[in-house]
């Protein structure tokens, strides 16, 4: 008994398409440089009707960019620390309320975890930033952020 290995079918299709479209295209890449690979390709996107070519940064560029953004300031948090407590406890609420048993949708395992957790985290933020359930407005009506104690019901005597 012999096994015979099925053929290249992209091979005997270039090969059967057009042998002598086949053979300058080979020839092309075997003996083209980088360079022309890329005016290739360039020519390629320019032709594409109402599509315009867009130039690829060099390496160089791209490690620059990633040097400057390492150097940058962290970004401020968002909104007062009431506020900020206001979507940590909706987060809370936002993860308890998505479903347990959604694989399929955030992912199984440790991967799933943290995307779930992500999804509630911005979705309590975002609920905190549109106003929120009233907590943080509690928290800044009972510790004013003048410096100044919390009005009580109590006189001094």
């Amino acid at each position: 008994m012999s096994v015979q290995p099925p053929s290249d079918i992209v091979l005997d299709v270039a090969r059967a398409a057009d042998p002598a479209r086949y053979q300058a295209a080979a020839t092309k890449l075997t003996q083209g440089s980088p360079a022309t690979f890329t005016d290739a390709l360039g020519e390629a996107v320019a032709a594409r009707a109402g599509i315009p070519a867009m130039a690829q940064p060099s390496a160089d560029t791209v490690l620059t960019r990633f040097r400057t953004a390492a150097t940058q300031a962290a970004p401020k948090p968002k909104g007062t620390p009431a506020q900020q407590f206001e979507a940590f406890i909706l987060q809370s609420f936002v993860e308890s309320m998505l479903p347990q048993g959604a694989a399929a949708v955030f992912g199984k395992g440790n991967a799933g975890a943290i995307w779930r957790s992500m999804l509630a985290e911005q979705l309590g933020g975002q609920l905190a930033k549109a106003g929120g359930i009233g907590i943080a407005r509690m928290i800044d009506k009972a510790h004013p952020g003048t410096g100044e104690p919390a009005p009580t019901t109590r006189t001094k005597a």
